[in-house]
């Protein structure tokens, strides 16, 4: 009894310290003098346009600024919550940084890089989505979970580090060196001059992957649990990469899907670990799947 005592205190008390906010949205300006890494952990529509004048802008309400982390320190923006908000609407940010180096993003998003201009840059997807446009003389990707979409992006040189089953999709004139993990998917929208590393082993792949034939069936899910839950699926695609994103289910909950059969369904905890559920499969079509 204790410990339930204790965990619905915490929970309550997490609850209480939620902002919402106040619908009244404004625009504001922050500097980010010297800014050369940006690590993004925040949930928000961001562009970063390297033809604009150095700073920063957010649009939210107005109460929740100060819950936001702007402040650059040896060179580094974390741009994260300091406590836990939810905005009234999506949050906007604009940035540029002539000086940026390393971007690195952990969300589910859709980030866009506008007007590249740059002698180096290292971009890291874990999850989400990078769509970058512009001028790089050497590109380096690390993606775990996410896509980076560099093919409009004018490289000289591109390395790629795929280690989950991220994409990267480029455009590298001179080079490219890849190292692809599992089931990293690499495309290359022009011929370089030079194939290193697992580049040719990975196109190969790709037109292999091309001929399988991937079926979407449709059914529903149920959380048959007593407990609010979150869940995360991953599952393949026609052409060799996979769609994934989460979702929260109430207790006894069901939700209709149609999935591509093979497609798997994950528990997460609050630590943000994940165990695996149910995997579907042919015979599942038009049936209840329990989650647990």
């Amino acid at each position: 009894m204790k410990k339930i005592i204790i965990i619905a205190l915490l929970v309550s008390s997490s609850i209480i310290a939620q902002t919402k906010g106040n619908e009244t949205i404004e625009t504001r300006s922050f500097s980010i003098d010297n800014l050369t890494n940006l690590h993004i952990s925040l949930y928000a529509k961001i562009t970063i346009d390297q033809s604009l004048k150095e700073g920063m802008t957010i649009t939210t309400d107005a109460n929740l600024f100060d819950k936001i982390e702007t402040s650059v320190e040896d060179g580094k923006l974390d741009l994260n919550q300091k406590e836990w908000i939810q905005p009234s609407k999506k949050m906007v940010i604009t940035i540029s940084a002539p000086n940026l180096k390393r971007i690195e993003k952990g969300t589910h998003e859709t980030l866009i890089l506008k007007n590249l201009n740059a002698e180096y840059l290292n971009l890291m997807a874990h999850l989400g989505k990078i769509v970058a446009s512009g001028n790089v003389e050497q590109l380096n990707l690390g993606i775990e979970n996410g896509t980076i979409d560099a093919s409009k992006t004018i490289a000289e040189n591109v390395r790629v580090n795929i280690w989950g089953y991220g994409k990267a999709k480029v455009f590298a004139e001179n080079e490219i060196y890849s190292i692809i993990k599992n089931d990293g998917r690499l495309e290359l929208v022009n011929t370089p001059e030079s194939l290193k590393g697992d580049t040719k082993k990975a196109l190969k792949k790709n037109k292999k992957l091309a001929k399988n034939n991937i079926s979407w069936i449709s059914f529903k899910i149920k959380n048959n649990s007593w407990n609010r839950n979150n869940f995360f699926v991953v599952g393949p695609k026609q052409n060799g990469s996979k769609f994934s994103y989460g979702f929260p289910m109430m207790p006894g909950a069901k939700r209709n899907e149609k999935w591509s059969i093979g497609s798997k369904i994950y528990k997460v905890n609050k630590l943000g670990l994940r165990k695996l559920l149910v995997e579907i499969k042919a015979e599942d079509e038009g049936k209840v799947v329990d989650l647990f």
